[in-house]
């Protein structure tokens, strides 16, 4: 016989399961997004180069969908930890995350069996901007442009230094392919981000450091000597008119992938372009748009199928040498501490 606490137990079930599912209903509903906070999920450190964009993009996203945006830094292996995050949560559009494609898919490559696929798990929203990165070095390093520094670290195996951010790092694989490239030997030296290294490369504790062009700039400006020999894209940085573009000196694998915002996979189609929609507003705006050149960001507003497209041609182009790579530069660092 079903007794009645186990009935009314059965009932509380439903009644539950009801409520719930009306909330989901309300929270998948296009034309109720956003009725709540927005959460942008940054995947380095406070301070870095993605969360001085996120933070110029926080202000203009929250006028423009009415709602609170808040920026939350989860850092962690190479990004991994902030991108999982994301993809475990529910695709309503109230998680989102700002994702560097290049950082984002090395970190998958080097490991042996990465926790995610991006091109199955998660929703391209829009691409609005791409990294300008930069190598800066410390004056004691001879060189006018990258490919002189690299050729004096030819003469002089492991006597030039490189700071990284972490093993695997798309900026670290990037200068160990540089530097195979010209038969260069060079030492890496992990730190625990990108201020930690631009400390230490205007201390002299490394001689080279490649990073986002407005923490390469700023270090320029702080470090007595301290100068930038290379930066990236076809031409010259105005940030920076006197630092070679890499097609100057040495061409490979320094491109870098955009900056965008991408969702959980599944998201509905219309709270995408409303997502979208905002950050094509934002990026019309002249403060919005200068603040992120200011931070080494070169504004490049696409859609959801360019970077669908840019994830399948890396997955195609970055993959194999990312893994080659890596194998020949591990254990190969200094065996320092990280910083």
């Amino acid at each position: 016989m079903i007794s009645l606490r186990f009935l009314l137990c059965m009932v509380s079930t439903a009644a539950l399961a009801m409520v719930q599912t009306q909330a989901w209903a309300q929270s998948t509903d296009s034309s109720r997004y956003p009725d709540r906070l927005v959460r942008l999920i940054v995947t380095s450190p406070p301070g870095g180069g993605q969360d001085r964009v996120a933070r110029i993009l926080q202000g203009p996203l929250q006028k423009l969908l009415g709602q609170s945006v808040v920026v939350e830094s989860i850092p962690g292996a190479q990004g991994i930890i902030g991108t999982q995050n994301l993809i475990r949560a529910q695709p309503d559009g109230y998680h989102v995350m700002l994702m560097n494609t290049r950082q984002q898919f090395t970190s998958g490559f080097v490991m042996d069996k990465a926790p995610y696929d991006l091109s199955k798990d998660i929703t391209p929203i829009i691409p609005f901007a791409y990294f300008r990165t930069a190598v800066i070095a410390h004056p004691t390093i001879p060189g006018k442009d990258l490919l002189e520094v690299l050729q004096y670290a030819k003469a002089n195996p492991n006597k030039v230094s490189y700071a990284i951010v972490g093993t695997g790092t798309s900026a670290h694989l990037a200068m160990a392919m540089a530097a195979r490239k010209v038969g260069a030997e060079m030492l890496a030296v992990p730190y625990r981000g990108g201020g930690q290294s631009s400390t230490a490369l205007i201390a002299g504790e490394v001689h080279l450091f490649y990073t986002d062009l407005g923490t390469a700039l700023i270090a320029a400006r702080t470090g007595k000597g301290v100068r930038l020999v290379a930066v990236s894209g076809s031409t010259r940085a105005g940030e920076a008119p006197v630092a070679p573009a890499f097609p100057e000196s040495i061409r490979p694998y320094f491109s870098t992938g955009s900056v965008s915002l991408v969702g959980p996979a599944g998201m509905n189609p219309a709270v995408v372009e409303k997502i979208a929609n905002a950050v094509r507003q934002a990026m019309t705006q002249t403060e919005v748009v200068e603040a992120l050149r200011t931070a080494g960001v070169e504004p490049d507003v696409g859609d959801a199928a360019a970077l669908r497209s840019e994830i399948k041609e890396l997955a195609a182009r970055w993959g194999p040498d990312a893994r080659e790579i890596l194998a020949l530069v591990e254990g190969k660092t200094t065996g320092a501490p990280q910083k």
